[in-house]
Formats: structure tokens, sequence, C-alpha cells
């Protein structure tokens, strides 16, 4: 990220004519997409082979398409899976530390402009954490404080998560996820 994509990102945005940081938001993010695709799709082809063949043989029996049966059987008896894939995947980026800090930096940046650097929660945490503080000092507090709202956003995540996947068995009236 910091040798490649980062000087690639800076290089097309001169010819735009626009300012941007060699350890930009962009160039972390397009790595840390790339490092979880292949996260994301190994679930998610896992749980589609482990849909029964008995399944889609009784839709080819009955004489659905190929492209009807993934439709109307493989897609609705994997979809918990590949969600459950896609958490893990986002899991995984937001927990992911030491690209951001190669490839972005360490700035505490709040900006809504990706080729500006920045830095994430989990890196404001470990630094915060290094060093020498009492536990009552605003260092130690503030990394407490940054955990707890990392907690929070996987607990949404997760009961979000939960509820699209009961909407979607009770949809689908699937009774073995």
């Amino acid at each position: 990220a910091a040798l490649t994509v980062a000087p690639a990102i800076v290089a097309i945005a001169e010819q735009f004519g626009v300012d941007a940081a060699l350890n930009s938001a962009l160039a972390s993010g397009l790595v840390m997409g790339v490092m979880i695709i292949p996260v994301i799709s190994s679930l998610s082809d896992h749980v589609l082979r482990s849909v029964p063949s008995s399944q889609r043989n009784a839709a080819y029996a009955l004489g659905m398409t190929q492209s009807e049966t993934i439709k109307n059987i493989v897609l609705p008896s994997a979809l918990p899976g590949i969600i459950s894939a896609c958490l893990l995947g986002f899991a995984k980026a937001i927990g992911e530390t030491m690209i951001v800090v190669m490839a972005a930096g360490l700035r505490p940046n709040l900006s809504w402009n990706p080729l500006e650097d920045m830095t994430t929660v989990t890196v404001r945490i470990v630094d915060s954490l290094v060093g020498d503080h009492a536990f009552d000092s605003p260092q130690t507090l503030s990394a407490f404080a940054l955990g707890l709202v990392l907690f929070v956003i996987t607990l949404i995540l997760n009961m979000v998560s939960l509820s699209q996947i009961r909407k979607f068995k009770e949809k689908y009236k699937i009774s073995r996820l």
C-alpha cells in the first residue's frame, strides 16, 4: 500500500489537479478492500457448496433451469452464511491496524476527503495505551472509550444482521438454518 498504491493514487490525483497525501485514507481503504475479498469469497463459496445437492436435484426434477435453481433454492439457503461471511470480512477490516498505520499514518483527522491522511480507531487505542500512564489518565480512559465505541458498533452490526437473517428465514420458511 505504501510503496505502490499510495504513489499511484497521488500521481492520478495530480493528473486531475487535486492534492492527495501519500498517507491517504483511499490508499489504505483500497488495500484493505482487496485484502478482505478472499475471506468473504472463500467463506461464501463454502456456504454455497454446502447447500445439499438433493435440493438442487429436486429443483431440476421439477423442471427448474440452473439459473432458477440458483435464484430460488441455492441463494435463499445460503444467504445467512453469505451475510455472516460479509460481517466477518468487515470485522477483519475494522480490527486491522498495521496496514492503516503503514499506508495512512497516525494523524488523527476527521474529514470526508479520502485523499487526506488519517488513522483508525484501533490505531488510536494502541497509541493511547503505549507508555506508562495511570489507569485514570485521559489517555487510558480514551482508549477504553474507543474500545467501547468499537464494541457498540460491532453489537449493532450483529443485531442488524440477525434481524435480517430472521426476516429472511421467515420469508423463505427455512427451518434448518
